[in-house]
């Protein structure tokens, strides 16, 4: 299964540190690139925030980075490095992950095809990638629709392909969309 991926073309959290946080879920996997919500840290000090899928407030979400652990869960048992390709790894749940806040007319996110839910078929230049509530996901909104109020969106500036290794020889050719975000 290929996880959803970022490349963090420019971002504010780069030079901000304020704009990072370290969160954790006991119940959700989250690829790069997720929208998440973020509670209260779990222990007071620890400095992890407790991260949910979204599902009433669909703004001042956090994106997630992603994953640094190359790990794998199979049958109970972890592996770690066992494949090449990024899009094989997720943040897993229980371990401790990154997220940043995305800065609207500022920051330019690409994001992979599986950042995407089922709309992702459609999406052309101009179209907004937005917040859904109870998934993770990001959804697409037709240009002439524009932007829901109250949403943390991303307007598509460009798409490209990104080469990822294919099992074996070879390259596959993924969707990249280049982002601004609008909405925070």
């Amino acid at each position: 299964m290929a996880h959803g991926l970022i490349i963090e073309s420019q971002i504010s959290a780069d030079n901000i540190d304020a704009l990072n946080r370290f969160a954790y879920s006991d119940t959700d996997d989250f690829d790069g690139g997720a929208l998440v919500a973020l509670a209260s840290e779990g222990v007071a000090g620890d400095n992890r925030y407790e991260a949910s899928v979204p599902s009433t407030t669909l703004n001042g979400l956090w994106v997630a980075y992603n994953p640094t652990d190359r790990h794998i869960d199979v049958e109970g048992r972890r592996f770690a490095g066992l494949l090449v390709d990024e899009r094989a790894y997720t943040n897993l749940k229980g371990k401790t992950f990154d997220v940043f806040k995305p800065k609207a007319d500022v920051d330019l996110i690409d994001f992979t095809e599986n950042c995407v839910d089922d709309t992702v078929a459609d999406a052309v230049v101009g179209d907004i990638l937005e917040s859904k509530a109870g998934q993770s996901k990001l959804t697409r909104i037709a240009a002439g629709t524009g932007a829901t109020a109250d949403h943390t969106a991303f307007k598509i500036e460009s798409i490209r392909y990104v080469d990822f290794p294919k099992a074996g020889i070879g390259v596959d050719k993924v969707k990249v969309f280049h982002c601004v975000c609008i909405a925070e």
